[in-house]
């Protein structure tokens, strides 16, 4: 456990060296593929208990999910947010491949549920300071995924690996936007005119 700590701290205050760390083992493809299923369903129980404890009024207007429902849609944004980091990184001259990214990717996964998890205990104590830490929380991860991006594919450029994360994002959304056209807001019980 105190390994686990100790990584996730040099993880925070150095990303390049704890990517370099992940990079540097050879892990087998079920120990990643197990890891990457564990790391959504613990993001699945997070978001779980943040429903039931601090549930959001009808009138707003955010897709709620069951649990089941939520891991599946998890898994399979995580997984084509991977495979897009891939591609999009090999556009750019990259070196990265899927394994590699889906190390890392798992790797962050685990750390942010940790971190989710924890603000949640905060924000039954201290509101405020939960709703503080959330923002400090989601900005260390995106700064930590852009140097885990960057050590992937090789680029010695933070600003190359932020181009990838922002082209992969957008390949994302224009997919996700495109499949919600073809289905029908109405169907995902969203409403048709906003």
């Amino acid at each position: 456990m105190n390994t686990l700590a100790a990584f996730a701290l040099l993880t925070i205050k150095s990303p390049r060296d704890a990517a370099m760390q992940i990079l540097a083992r050879d892990w087998p493809r079920e120990a990643l593929w197990t890891a990457f299923l564990l790391s959504v369903v613990l993001n699945t129980c997070v978001y779980t208990l943040q429903q039931v404890l601090f549930p959001l009024p009808p009138e707003v207007l955010l897709p709620r999910f069951a649990p089941g429902a939520y891991f599946a849609v998890i898994l399979v944004l995580q997984l084509s947010f991977i495979a897009m980091l891939a591609t999009t990184g090999r556009w750019l001259g990259g070196q990265g491949n899927l394994p590699s990214l889906l190390a890392l990717i798992t790797w962050l996964q685990l750390l942010q549920a940790a971190l989710n998890g924890a603000i949640v205990v905060v924000f039954l104590v201290l509101p405020a300071l939960g709703a503080l830490l959330n923002i400090a929380a989601n900005i260390v991860v995106f700064f930590i995924l852009l140097h885990f991006v960057n050590a992937a594919h090789r680029f010695g450029s933070v600003w190359r690996s932020l181009g990838v994360v922002l082209m992969a994002s957008l390949i994302l959304v224009f997919a996700l936007l495109f499949i919600v056209g073809l289905i029908g807001p109405a169907n995902l019980g969203l409403p048709e005119n906003v």
